[in-house]
């Protein structure tokens, strides 16, 4: 991959990890009621639970790439049409509801982070946005490696800084700004699909 590749990732990654949605709010939930260590806990289990689910399937689609090349373009022209898709949700999304901050959740933080992001179906669906646009026939094992580190850092390091930083009325905030937020992102994702298929 190119660095202005590597770099497009990047982007479209940090623009998953920030938007918020049910990994934000279990996060902050999780530092609320269990203070900044469980929310580390929490935010590096989600963090390796999405850098195993990217390896994973970009494994599983340079096997399909290798296997059948000509569905490259159809593949390529469907993770286009579902970034644009996933902004245009964004941008008609409804205000989230104030953080539950009874402690429900799971006494072992790290597997409740983990489960969230690698048993949760909608990820498959952005995995085909993201990945389809970066991984190309005969990509190395060490590249496909790389994707997955890259994703692990970006959404771990995001929930961290959440966690570390965005307690108590912080988080309030930025939940209550939840809609401005999803508008922006999906504005980006928007505009990202659309410079992909120019």
């Amino acid at each position: 991959m190119t660095p202005e590749e590597w770099a497009g990732l990047a982007l479209v990654c940090a623009l998953g990890a920030m938007s918020p949605g049910p990994s934000l709010a279990f996060v902050l939930r999780n530092t609320i009621s269990g203070g900044r260590q469980r929310g580390l806990t929490t935010a590096i289990g989600h963090g390796i639970g999405i850098g195993l689910y990217a390896i994973a399937f970009i494994a599983v689609l340079s096997g399909i790439l290798d296997s059948f090349p000509s569905i490259e373009s159809a593949l390529r022209w469907t993770g286009v049409i579902l970034l644009i898709l996933f902004g245009t949700l964004m941008l008609k999304s409804k205000p989230s509801k104030e953080i539950d901050q009874e402690d429900t959740l799971s006494d072992n933080a790290f597997f409740a982070g983990f489960s969230l992001a690698f048993f949760n179906p909608k990820i498959a669906a952005w995995m085909v946005a993201v990945y389809s646009q970066f991984v190309h026939l005969n990509s190395s094992f060490g590249t496909m490696i790389g994707m997955g580190v890259l994703a692990f850092g970006i959404d771990a390091g995001w929930y961290a800084i959440v966690a570390v930083f965005f307690g108590g009325s912080i988080a309030k905030n930025l939940q209550n700004k939840s809609q401005l937020i999803d508008r922006i992102v999906g504005s980006l994702l928007i505009f990202f699909g659309i410079y992909l298929a120019i």
